[in-house]
């Protein structure tokens, strides 16, 4: 029944198809006379725009997700090498001590044999201590042969601790000859710049990246142009590709304070709660920022907005032979409405919500 309206309402109006939208925007001394007949009227409707109870206004910006970046671990080697094993993928949970990398190094050859023979040379003066002792307990051994004893044990000792202290620095622990790089956190790998085999050098980038995810950042993308509109505190709605009718709730906690030197734009970022893990890093976002400046406002639903000729419009009606095309321009949206202030709409105007293409075609016919 639904087909057959729509066919004689087309028949009615005169028309079959969209117009192109190349044409320029409609004059209201250009627009024809149209009166709503039954058939028409059965398949619109119409709605009452309302004055907006958001009175602030809303600036709109890009972002992206990214992890938590004060609760992070990266490794970035501090030898050179070859990675033997890599014991994780891109997303993993990991847990603190888990094994993630083991790396064989020619630079770690020095310093095995050094701990080797600072290991010997413990157990042999743990051995002489101990004789000592029992000859000093009979009245062979001086004092002296005492306290040269427990020096050599010292030593080995402190020389045992500085080499465990300089592979703590490496970042892990030598085990069967390799470098074995654990976990220092729990966490989920959020970057991943190594794989089986590859050659590593001192420094560079990090090799992996462990991230809390219970908590991650959203970065907003702040053009030089809005600067000075944009200060901490201001609450947020944010809207991901991923999820577009779930809205997230945050302020901006922090405005970084030099421009991105390959976007050349200010980061605020605002910290979200994510327990749910529903946020992922890289992320596309769209962060709706509330200004200070009160504004009044209408609502315009989205399903009644024409966009034509890069231009918004909406058909006002006033009863069934006076329409009219009002032009408007958003000042922001959300997902339901845009927002606008305009002198042609006023709270309670009527305004055809569906359907309103058919009308504004007709109505711009030339």
């Amino acid at each position: 029944m639904k087909k057959k309206l729509l066919f004689i309402s087309l028949a009615a109006l005169g028309f079959a198809s969209c117009q192109s939208n190349k044409k320029e925007n409609p004059k209201a001394s250009d627009l024809k006379n149209v009166c709503l007949d039954d058939n028409v009227k059965k398949i619109i409707s119409t709605d009452t725009i309302r004055a907006s109870m958001e009175n602030k206004e809303t600036l709109k910006l890009t972002g992206s997700v990214s992890y938590n970046e004060d609760q992070v671990y990266k490794f970035v080697p501090l030898l050179s090498g070859v990675v033997q094993h890599v014991g994780f993928t891109l997303g993993d949970y990991v847990k603190k001590g888990q094994v993630l990398l083991e790396i064989s190094s020619t630079d770690l050859n020095g310093m095995v044999a050094a701990l080797n023979e600072a290991e010997l040379k413990l157990k042999i003066a743990q051995r002489q201590l101990s004789a000592t002792q029992n000859l000093y307990a009979d009245g062979v051994a001086s004092d002296k042969e005492i306290l040269e004893a427990q020096a050599d044990v010292s030593y080995a000792q402190a020389e045992i601790k500085k080499i465990k202290a300089s592979l703590s620095i490496l970042g892990g622990n030598i085990e069967k000859g390799l470098l074995v790089i654990r976990s220092k956190q729990e966490g989920y790998i959020v970057e991943k710049n190594i794989v089986d085999a590859q050659q590593i050098e001192t420094g560079g980038e990090p090799l992996f990246v462990i991230g809390d995810l219970s908590k991650v950042w959203v970065k907003a993308n702040v053009y030089t142009g809005n600067i000075s509109k944009i200060k901490k505190g201001q609450s947020v709605s944010i809207e991901t590709t991923a999820y577009p009718n779930k809205r997230f709730q945050g302020i901006i906690n922090r405005l970084s304070n030099v421009l991105d030197p390959n976007e050349r734009v200010l980061k605020a970022v605002i910290e979200l709660d994510n327990r749910e893990l529903l946020l992922r890093p890289e992320m596309m976002a769209t962060i709706d920022v509330r200004l200070d400046r009160q504004i009044n406002s209408i609502a315009i639903p989205h399903k009644s907005v024409i966009f034509d000729n890069e231009a918004y419009h909406l058909i006002k009606y006033k009863d069934d032979c006076n329409l009219e095309v009002v032009d408007f321009t958003p000042i922001y949206e959300d997902n339901k409405y845009y927002y606008a202030v305009d002198d042609h709409l006023i709270d309670g105007d009527r305004i055809i919500t569906t359907n309103s293409l058919l009308i504004y075609n007709k109505l711009i016919e030339r």
